[in-house]
């Protein structure tokens, strides 16, 4: 059950790069932003008022959950528009790619994990599925591309460090509570950007099926899927939530024909998802050997 969450996690996001880019002309990526984590922020507070709490209170825990926020929203996200501004789409959706690199990393060196050469290989694998499916090739290093590339490798490190952040959390509050918090900060810290592109808006921008696809992009790549990854991240390891960011290019290339004109199914994606899946399951194989071998404390430390 757990998996097949994060898999839908995917699917969002990878939604989000299909609709993003029928929303983007019209919406400007600023605003779109502001207007996820607001949403979301807002959307969240309602519910966990709906339900009576629970609210959090200790301090460390507000200083960690304000700084997950602030790491796997706000910086995240804005390091990535940012720096896609000055770096290209195919550089950016490899540099995405070391999301999971990064987290592994962490883990190790915190301790907060055991080396598993199957989790190794697996993300490795994975690692590779992804990348050739981009086609590296297609890399650019043309000039002034390079802070591009170093905006988005610091907004992957923030979003490793997230799931980092909010492991020990979610050992005390549920995701809904966690999500809450995360999001209250995360539109705090996005007020600099937010109120000069909301206050620049005309209702008309909302148009149509722009406010409908708006509305999606906030309800599921956004509500729904950082719900769901603290939903996962409160049962399994952050190393294979992180993972599963990996499924995401090879969903989005399944998607693209779908939804946009002109985009076709290839022999490479097709290739590429196998090495994927192939890397994902020796990944979730480990984590079930590491469940069994530990005691059930052994993972929630992390």
């Amino acid at each position: 059950m757990v998996h097949l969450g994060l898999v839908l996690v995917q699917v969002l996001f990878a939604s989000l790069a299909a609709i993003g880019r029928l929303v983007l002309p019209v919406v400007p990526a600023g605003l779109l932003v502001t207007i996820r984590i607001f949403g979301a922020a807002g959307a969240l507070v309602l519910l966990n008022a709906a339900r009576g709490g629970p609210w959090i209170h200790d301090r460390r825990d507000l200083m960690r959950v304000a700084i997950s926020g602030l790491l796997g929203v706000t910086a995240n996200q804005s390091l990535y528009l940012f720096g896609l501004g000055h770096s290209t789409a195919v550089n950016a959706t490899i540099l995405v790619t070391t999301a999971p690199v990064f987290t592994v990393v962490g883990s190790l060196l915190l301790g907060l994990e055991r080396p598993s050469f199957s989790k190794l290989g697996g993300i490795a694998l994975a690692a590779a599925g992804a990348v050739y499916l981009i086609d590296p090739t297609r890399l650019s290093f043309a000039p002034g591309v390079a802070l591009g590339n170093l905006l988005i490798l610091l907004g992957m490190v923030c979003y490793a460090a997230y799931f980092l952040v909010s492991k020990p959390l979610l050992a005390r509050y549920d995701a809904i509570t966690v999500g809450t918090y995360v999001m209250l900060f995360a539109a705090l810290g996005v007020l600099p950007i937010g109120i000069p592109a909301l206050s620049g808006v005309s209702p008309g921008v909302f148009h149509g099926s722009i406010g409908w696809l708006v509305g999606y992009i906030v309800v599921g790549p956004t509500i729904g899927a950082y719900f769901l990854n603290l939903w996962a991240l409160k049962r399994v390891s952050s190393n294979t939530v992180a993972s599963f960011l990996y499924l995401q290019p090879f969903l989005a290339a399944l998607a693209a024909p779908l939804i946009l004109p002109g985009e076709r199914l290839t022999g490479r994606t097709l290739g590429a998802g196998c090495l994927i899946f192939i890397g994902l399951g020796l990944v979730l194989w480990a984590e079930r050997i590491q469940h069994r071998d530990l005691p059930m404390g052994g993972l929630s430390a992390e």
